[in-house]
């Protein structure tokens, strides 16, 4: 990077012997490669640091005070005086037990944690029992980034498809963030219901895991699986199962998430080579490189089945905001929308320092969709992307329809609304019952707009007039603190 760097190493720490470290400091503990990126975008900053580390770190970066040693509990005095912290292992075992020892020093300590496994990430606190911890899963967030930037239904109407058909290929690396990023994001009020196909070698152990977790999912989506073979070279696939998927419905993107970076590499390219020699008109093929690689992570050409990367390592310190002074402006934005109208004694309404993380991810999620509910209310969301952040509909962004003077489209992004609520709580393992129970997951809400009571209609108002005032003044910074650009699949 072209700068000297310097190391202030620890061989052991403990209450008596803690340096004397700068207050607000960052502390990162654990040996995952994440924990080298987080460092090095806190140290471009300027940031104070402290990582606890026994992996191996060849050039520590100024700033950074480096405790070279096994993680153990006599390193949990670095947490008070720390702002924040992280804890990444690549051993995801070792986690929690740093977690609780940090916890105990420092209770009020706010502390993320990166779980491969969104489904654990999504209810870790539930789980574990630990305040004021967020459990996150990198592939979620670059995923996220990644369709923000790119927004799914965008690309399906620029290719004039009926419904969006994405295809997966590999799901125990991330599939889970993708699938339900897709839902989440891709759900308009004009294009039918999705397809998914999701290429696996346990495509079978995959469906029935899924509909043990979703048991309801398939409401949301016309899901297929596709068994990838036995086959350990990446570049087999399961090209006549292929063919027949794309015959009934055109793919619209693909997205490959396996293993290893350079097997993902190898099978987008193999794919590639099939679109190409089929003549897919179709979108990008997203591909998960961890290390970075060298594929660019914009569409940058018209070239149908265009590899772009996405989830880099270097990029996860970005993707969670962790340098934003309120990652979570917006999510308790649209919370205290639904507080306002909300029935007391609900669980959800509660003040967001109380909320369970569950339902805390439940109003991130809400903000997945803001393009959509602009596509389906005949927004430029090509040119409303394409401008700088911060903006104002005042200073020159883009103008928004008046819902209010408007009760038919309101209703319609009310009822979209809904439809998006309805597949939020099925990706959490929700389904219909009479009465609510929350240990059965059971949700008497779970019913079509129409079927509601005026009540629960004006909660779904409430949530469209709040993102309507958000995207006019603030277009979703805070939470997706890249923005976006979109190139090719922007133009018209």
């Amino acid at each position: 990077m072209g700068v000297t760097r310097v190391s202030h190493t620890v061989a052991d720490t403990g209450s008596a012997g803690t340096p004397d470290l700068l207050h607000d400091h960052l502390l990162v503990v654990g040996d995952h490669p994440l924990a080298d990126g987080v460092v090095a975008a806190a140290a471009r900053r300027n940031a104070p640091v402290t990582w606890i580390t026994n992996g191996r770190v060849a050039n520590p970066m100024p700033g950074v005070e480096l405790v070279a040693a096994p993680w153990g509990a006599q390193h949990a005095g670095h947490a008070a005086t720390a702002a924040r912290a992280i804890v990444a292992f690549a051993d995801e075992t070792r986690q929690i037990p740093a977690v609780e020892a940090l916890r105990a020093r420092a209770p009020s300590l706010p502390i993320m944690v990166n779980f491969t496994d969104s489904w654990f990430a999504d209810r870790g606190n539930e789980t574990a029992g630990l305040s004021n911890v967020r459990f996150v899963s990198q592939v979620q967030l670059a995923v996220r980034d990644l369709h923000w930037r790119n927004p799914p239904p965008l690309i399906a109407r620029n290719l004039g498809h009926a419904r969006i058909h994405a295809l997966l290929f590999g799901f125990g690396r991330g599939g889970d963030c993708i699938l339900t990023d897709l839902l989440l994001c891709g759900l308009t009020g004009y294009l039918d219901t999705p397809r998914i196909t999701i290429v696996d070698r346990r495509a079978a152990e995959v469906r029935d895991d899924l509909l043990r977790r979703c048991p309801e999912i398939g409401q949301s989506a016309e899901i297929h699986f596709v068994e990838a073979g036995d086959v350990d070279d990446p570049r087999h696939i399961p090209a006549d199962a292929l063919l027949a998927a794309a015959a009934e419905d055109p793919f619209t993107f693909a997205h490959v998430s396996i293993d290893a970076d350079v097997r993902a590499l190898a099978l987008a390219r193999a794919f590639h080579a099939l679109a190409t020699r089929e003549r897919w008109q179709m979108g990008p093929v997203f591909v998960r490189q961890a290390g970075g690689g060298e594929l660019p992570r914009l569409p940058v050409t018209d070239e149908p089945a265009e590899l772009l990367m996405f989830g880099a390592n270097a990029d996860f310190a970005e993707a969670i905001g962790l340098f934003d002074p309120d990652i979570d402006l917006l999510a308790r934005m649209f919370h205290e929308t639904y507080r306002r109208t909300a029935r007391p004694g609900t669980p959800a309404n509660c003040p967001w320092e109380e909320l369970s993380e569950e339902f805390r991810e439940s109003n991130r999620r809400l903000l997945v969709h803001l393009p959509a509910k602009l596509l389906t209310a005949k927004v430029d969301l090509a040119a409303w992307l394409r401008t700088p952040l911060p903006v104002t509909n005042e200073a020159g962004g883009i103008p928004l329809p008046d819902l209010e003077a408007d009760p038919a489209l309101m209703e319609t992004m009310a009822e979209l609304e809904h439809r998006r609520w309805m597949v939020d709580r099925r990706l959490s393992g929700w389904h219909y019952g009479p009465v609510r129970d929350n240990d059965a997951r059971h949700h008497p809400d779970l019913v079509p707009y129409e079927a509601l009571d005026e009540y629960t209609r004006e909660l779904d108002r409430a949530i469209v007039r709040e993102a309507w005032e958000t995207l006019g003044t603030s277009r979703g910074s805070g939470f997706f603190p890249h923005g976006g650009a979109m190139q090719r699949v922007a133009k018209g």
